[in-house]
């Protein structure tokens, strides 16, 4: 073997520890509770389009024993019967507020949760999407003694669980971020480059919220959540992962196709904001996860146990993670193929184009 293949098979090991300590550091999280008396909270849902969704999560909320929750709904122009859904909702403690034209230079998810900030009333804010649903009633209550529990200078952005299609490519986020970056290290993660929210769902204090703005600050971004998970970690308030699964639910999408078109609109923003460094990282990608498996084939048994684990920390059954392999192996056409969707000069997404290329 190569003294390459030497330093590719070192990299797997890194990785299989490093996603061992994600491990440890989700179960011991999960186990922090704040005894304190809990503060009011904001859920705050930003929809378009959305009316397969919001009766699941809104009838959810409404279960919620939380002594002092709120949840707002942004309706972003929808054309089916979102508004009339939120109007209907039948508990008072959900709102509606409903959008207009969408600014010049913001894209639409970072404009309606910028709405959302503005009219929301709690000390918390927690951030979901519209297709989530909180599991029991306790489950938010939860999740905000665990945010209550953090150290200070930090906030919190959760790993869900996972329903609906398209698996063998959804699961490979939460294989990619649970292996490779080290969330074990807690508020001591030293860059920002290795931090980054999940978008369905994070939790922040008001203050924070307000004083920082970070919608405000990638208001024109498709890519919003890990970029603002690297501004506040920049500005000293580092993300923490949290362990989610037994308190929000997300039903992502419906079918292959579905989730591809989804996943399409960002990855190349994820690669890097130019074609050389996607082209790089797409290149960085395709040398760790598939020439080192065909120079050294004991990495294929890496490729298994980096899916196998991570795909246990997310709860999917033993048939996807055996999928591993094409998994792996889809990512790299899906990179192409989002990197010449971007290439075209533009992004659509709900019949709405989202972003200019840059």
């Amino acid at each position: 073997m190569t003294e390459l293949t030497y330093v590719l098979i070192g990299l797997h090991g890194v990785m299989i520890v490093n996603l061992l300590l994600n491990m440890a550091a989700f179960i011991m999280r999960r186990r922090a509770r704040s005894s304190n008396e809990l503060t009011s909270v904001s859920v705050l849902v930003p929809a378009r389009d959305e009316e397969h969704n919001l009766p699941r999560l809104i009838d959810s909320f409404s279960r919620q024993d939380h002594p002092d929750a709120e949840m707002v709904i942004y309706d972003d122009q929808s054309t089916d019967s979102t508004w009339d859904i939120i109007q209907n909702a039948g508990d008072e403690r959900v709102r509606g507020l409903r959008g207009g034209d969408l600014p010049d230079g913001w894209v639409g998810k970072t404009n309606g949760c910028y709405q959302l900030s503005k009219h929301a009333k709690g000390s918390v804010f927690l951030f979901i999407d519209a297709d989530t649903e909180f599991q029991h009633p306790a489950a938010l209550r939860h999740m905000c003694e665990r945010f209550a529990a953090r150290p200070e200078g930090t906030m919190l952005t959760g790993m869900t669980l996972l329903k609906g299609g398209g698996k063998t490519i959804v699961t490979m986020v939460g294989a990619l971020i649970t292996s490779c970056i080290p969330w074990w290290l807690g508020k001591h993660v030293p860059a920002a480059a290795m931090s980054g929210v999940n978008g369905q769902c994070w939790m922040i204090t008001s203050n924070d919220y307000r004083r920082l703005e970070p919608h405000q600050k990638v208001r024109g971004e498709v890519l919003e959540d890990i970029r603002i998970g690297r501004y506040l970690h920049r500005q000293g308030l580092t993300p923490l992962l949290d362990d989610v699964t037994d308190d929000l639910t997300v039903h992502m999408y419906a079918t292959f196709p579905e989730a591809w078109r989804g996943f399409r609109k960002n990855t190349a923003d994820i690669l890097g904001r130019t074609v050389f460094t996607s082209t790089l990282a797409l290149a960085g990608y395709t040398l760790v996860f598939i020439v080192a498996p065909i120079l050294a084939p004991v990495l294929i048994g890496s490729l298994f146990i980096l899916k196998i684990l991570s795909d246990r920390i997310t709860r999917q059954p033993l048939s996807i993670s055996l999928m591993a392999p094409v998994s792996f192996l889809l990512i790299i056409f899906l990179g192409l193929d989002s990197m010449f969707n971007r290439s075209r000069g533009r992004i659509e997404w709900k019949g709405r184009i989202i972003a200019p290329i840059r």
